[in-house]
């Protein structure tokens, strides 16, 4: 019998046809033939695959479920994010305490204990980190993280910066400087340094709404001297920080980082007003900032989650409904009414690709994505 990969089209018709096909599809396929299976695991036919035109950004959502007081991961089906599928592959345990990215594809999944791991859920693909072993001193005890989780574009290597602060029992104060661990994919291994200017125990990091990773930097908000606000990046390239002034309006009001129509942006909010305003500021080139628009007043939201394609701003009412505004057309609707009791800041909300993107090294220590397996669950006890 004639190979199949040996028909009449010729193998660029093949490999279009291919490229229009979901990830799921596509595994299959591998088994058809070698030819086959060499071009839907070469890294060029993924990242071409995973910038097609078919293959759209759909809105993932951790929200909670009442009926069985657990949360789940909801993947919408299209941009009316009127229904949604819970698919097995995109639940995690419920030990997950940050989900970072996804970048190509790919998460960062940080567990309680603080292990720590790559994942494509859509190729059902888990690569455990090593666990960084910093030298430090007994009377130092760690009291906080911040994580970062990035690209860098020269290699394509993923990173994962790790900012940990120390309290001195010694002094009964905080430790300066902080201590700086940068995980390279590349090499499946730790960096560590301390930075005495721009990531110490003064400079109070926050969170940002989302991975707030921009072509090869990775940016968080910072407050310092209790009045004083800026922005650290962290380049992924040279693995190196620096300082970005903000606007001054900024003191006055809440704020956090998120990114908007391919930019870094501000939303910033005054909490202390029933009826609140979010202002919308974008930086296109470092340290410049414009206000693009201010969209409210909203009567009852909690805080702004982040943008969805770009037109729309997810908002966290004080009653636990998800809501989408249109800053277009001003329209607002409720994308989920799942309330919690005294819940606060339950939805994470994630713009996911599906990606045949490998996290297999030489080393080849890539796990089955399958919460049920007893690896996964001793990885996230």
């Amino acid at each position: 019998m004639e190979s199949p990969c040996k028909g009449y089209l010729p193998a660029d018709v093949v490999q279009e046809i291919l490229l229009r096909l979901p990830v799921k599809s596509l595994l299959r396929f591998k088994c058809v033939c070698k030819q086959w299976y060499d071009l839907i695991g070469s890294q060029s036919f993924a990242h071409r695959h995973f910038g097609h035109e078919s293959n759209q950004e759909h809105l993932l959502v951790r929200h909670y479920r009442p009926d069985d007081e657990r949360y789940a991961y909801a993947l919408y089906v299209d941009e009316t994010c009127s229904e949604f599928e819970e698919l097995d592959h995109l639940q995690m345990p419920d030990t997950v305490s940050a989900l970072m990215g996804p970048l190509n594809g790919v998460f960062c999944v940080v567990s309680i204990s603080g292990h720590m791991a790559l994942l494509n859920p859509a190729i059902r693909q888990f690569k455990p980190l090593p666990l960084p072993h910093p030298n430090v001193q007994p009377h130092l005890s760690s009291y906080d993280k911040l994580l970062g989780f990035g690209l860098d574009p020269l290699t394509g290597h993923y990173k994962l910066v790790s900012i940990q602060y120390y309290w001195d029992e010694e002094m009964d104060a905080p430790h300066y400087p902080s201590l700086v661990s940068v995980y390279n994919s590349g090499s499946d291994s730790w960096r560590q340094f301390e930075d005495v200017d721009l990531v110490n125990s003064s400079h109070c990091a926050c969170r940002s709404l989302c991975n707030t990773y921009l072509n090869g930097v990775y940016y968080w908000l910072v407050e310092f001297n209790d009045v004083d606000v800026a922005i650290i990046a962290f380049d992924m390239i040279n693995e190196k920080f620096q300082e970005i002034q903000v606007p001054d309006c900024i003191k006055a009001k809440e704020g956090d980082l998120a990114l908007y129509g391919g930019s870094v942006a501000l939303l910033l909010c005054d909490l202390d007003k029933i009826d609140k305003c979010v202002d919308i500021w974008i930086m296109k080139t470092e340290g410049c900032w414009t206000k693009s628009t201010t969209v409210g007043p909203f009567h009852d939201i909690r805080w702004p989650l982040g943008f969805w394609k770009n037109s729309e701003l997810l908002l966290e009412t004080g009653t636990s409904f998800l809501t989408l505004y249109n800053i277009s057309t001003q329209n607002l609707r409720t994308v989920e009414a799942r309330r919690k009791e005294n819940g606060f800041f339950i939805y994470w909300v994630f713009s996911y690709k599906e990606s045949l993107v490998s996290l297999k090294g030489e080393e080849d220590n890539c796990q089955l994505w399958d919460t049920s397996s007893d690896f996964v669950k001793n990885f996230f006890k």
